[in-house]
């Protein structure tokens, strides 16, 4: 007995983007939530060698793994905002992390005020199709560690389910 014979239709919505030049026909995007990735109560919190690990925010999602793009996750992220400044006079050294459970430490950036230039902020901007960092399932935590001193601090992350 012979297998019938199956047949498929795929539909897909093209819309004219006219800023691109020359204009062309683009796929529809894909509908996405957007999230921040922080703790309000702690925005500009001033910290210090004593406080140890402060967790600035997280947030834990699970689901499948969306086919955007080659080594696309469920979880996006497109903004990274990070800053610094001095609360007290002198030398200070702290440190951003980002940490996700499967994966661990993804990302640190040091901040130093004292011998060398200050480095006041890291922010950095990607769309959702070229993200800063792609995540699947998981829980994704990001922090300061102070290593000396005391400073004023800020940190948020946004991105895309």
């Amino acid at each position: 007995m012979a297998e019938p014979e199956v047949q498929k239709s795929i539909v897909t919505i093209h819309r004219l983007d006219k800023r691109r030049n020359p204009p062309e026909y683009v796929g529809e995007e894909l509908p996405t939530t957007t999230v921040k990735i922080f703790s309000r109560r702690k925005q500009g919190t001033i910290l210090s060698l004593g406080d140890g690990l402060t967790i600035m925010g997280s947030i834990q999602f699970t689901g499948s793994h969306y086919d955007f793009a080659p080594g696309s996750y469920s979880l996006r992220v497109i903004r990274r905002s990070v800053y610094i400044g001095s609360a007290a006079p002198g030398a200070f050294s702290f440190e951003w992390k980002l940490r996700h459970s499967r994966e661990g430490t993804v990302d640190a950036i040091p901040f130093y005020k004292g011998s060398v230039p200050v480095s006041r902020s890291a922010e950095a901007f990607g769309d959702p199709l070229r993200p800063l960092y792609a995540f699947g399932p998981g829980t994704l935590w990001h922090y300061f560690n102070p290593r000396k001193g005391t400073a004023r601090v800020y940190a948020s992350l946004e991105g895309v389910f």
